[in-house]
C-alpha cells in the first residue's frame, strides 16, 4: 500500500512541501471549486460531536429509544434482532396479549409499549444536538481529525462548515497565506 503524501492535515512536520500543500488546499476551499461545495469563501471547518438527549416525553417526539442497563435500541426491530429465541417468544406472547398479533407484525406504537413494560426496560423520547469539538482551516484536516479520533466519540462526529464572514483577523491571515504575502521562512541560525 503506497504511503500517503505528508500533510499538515494528518500531523506531518511543517516544511516547505507541507506548507505548500496546505496553501493549495486552503485556496481550493476559499477561492476554488471547493467554495461551491460549502457555499462560502470564508469557510471554517468545525468538527462537532453528536450528543443524544434522553428523557423527552414520548408524546412530544417521534424519536424513541428503549434502554435496559447501558444498552439502547432505537427501533423495535433493532431490539428484536438482538433477542435470542426465548426472548422473542416472550415478546410474541406479550404482543398476542396486548394487540393480538406477533411482535414484529404489531403496530410500532404497540411494540414500543410492550418494550416499555419489560422488566428493567424504559422507553424515552430523545433528540440530538451537535456541539463544538475543534476547528480547522481545511476540510481535509477536519476529516483527518475525525478519522484519527472517532473512537473517542461513540455517538459520532461530523464536519460542519461555518462562515467566518466578519472574523477579520482570521480572514486577513487566510488571505495573506493564499496571496503569498505570508510565507514559510527558515529560522535564523
Amino acid at each position: 500500500m503506497p504511503e500517503e503524501n505528508p500533510t499538515l492535515a494528518r500531523g506531518s512536520a511543517l516544511d516547505q512541501a507541507t506548507f505548500d500543500d496546505f496553501v493549495t488546499r486552503l485556496r481550493h476551499h476559499c477561492r476554488g471549486r471547493g467554495v461551491s461545495d460549502h457555499c462560502t469563501a470564508d469557510a471554517i471547518f468545525l468538527v462537532e460531536r453528536r450528543e443524544l438527549i434522553y428523557g423527552l416525553d414520548t408524546d412530544f417526539t417521534d424519536k424513541k429509544v428503549a434502554v435496559c442497563d447501558e444498552t439502547e435500541w432505537f427501533s423495535p426491530k433493532e431490539y428484536w434482532e438482538d433477542c435470542d429465541k426465548e426472548q422473542r417468544a416472550t415478546l410474541n406472547r406479550k404482543s398476542q396479549e396486548h394487540c393480538s398479533d406477533q411482535f414484529m407484525k404489531a403496530h410500532e406504537d404497540g411494540q414500543w409499549e410492550i418494550l416499555g413494560e419489560l422488566e428493567d426496560h424504559h422507553v424515552y423520547g430523545w433528540d440530538e444536538r451537535w456541539t463544538f469539538v475543534n476547528m480547522h482551516f481545511t476540510q481535509e484536516a477536519a476529516e483527518a481529525f475525525i478519522k484519527r479520533k472517532k473512537h473517542d466519540y461513540p455517538k459520532g462526529l461530523r464536519v460542519y462548515v461555518d462562515a467566518q464572514s466578519y472574523c477579520w483577523e482570521f480572514n486577513a491571515i487566510k488571505e495573506a497565506l493564499m496571496g503569498g504575502r505570508l510565507v514559510l521562512s527558515e529560522p535564523a541560525p
